[in-house]
């Protein structure tokens, strides 16, 4: 059965999703929704793609069907910034559109049914994660990424390529992990933390909406 999918955003990222979403959901229809850039349509593979920008989705004109349009319902997040997500989430919820269910690609590897994750997550190729895992609402895993056992992932984080997460770590809604930050076990990251590529977090980062970096990461003044 085919699915209706609305990617929300239209850059680089937005467009890896929607090759995350084929390899995943090899039926699904896909639009994009973005109201800031100018761009009106998506070449992709040779396929043209709208990209949808009043919100509007009850009848989207799509390639290769008999009738004009088609009603799109779920929506999975195109963009990596928290702050960007909470936004574009708040608008699709508000016009009516539903989170898909986690996106988990095919070649991730969820090993424990004991694990949790929330709607409207994207578990990308290459990630590992392994048991009792609870991952939350909106988290965005990028390539090859690790999440190790009884770690928390709050609602709106992302994790950028090669990210290394122990066992027992939890991080706090809207964290935003840099390129191949490792986090060391047990460590808790308060909401909003933003870290910068390659950093190693050793000790509690218990102060919100702060950037960090470094060996051994640090605030950065």
């Amino acid at each position: 059965m085919s699915r209706n999918i609305v990617i929300l955003g239209a850059g680089g990222f937005a467009r890896e999703m929607y090759w995350h979403i084929k390899d995943s959901i090899p039926q699904a229809r896909m639009v994009f929704a973005n109201d800031v850039k100018e761009t009106k349509e998506i070449a992709i593979n040779g396929q043209i793609i709208p990209v949808i920008k009043n919100w509007d989705f009850d009848c989207v004109p799509v390639n290769g069907l008999d009738k004009p349009c088609e009603k799109f319902k779920e929506f999975v997040i195109g963009v990596g910034s928290p702050k960007i997500k909470r936004i574009l989430v708040q608008k699709a919820l508000a016009c009516g559109l539903v989170p898909a269910p986690a996106v988990i690609h095919p070649r991730a590897l969820v090993q424990g049914d004991d694990c949790e994750i929330g709607m409207g997550s994207i578990i990308s190729p290459g990630c590992v994660i392994t048991t009792n895992v609870n991952i939350g609402n909106y988290v965005l895993l990028n390539l090859n990424c690790t999440v190790g056992h009884d770690a928390i992932l709050g609602d709106y984080v992302t994790c950028n390529p090669g990210c290394c997460i122990s066992g027992n770590v939890t991080l706090g809604k809207g964290v935003m992990l840099g390129t191949g930050t490792v986090i060391r076990e047990k460590i808790n990251i308060a909401p909003d933390v933003q870290t910068g590529a390659q950093s190693c977090v050793v000790k509690d980062i218990i102060d919100s909406n702060i950037t960090v970096a470094g060996i051994p990461a640090r605030k950065l003044r």
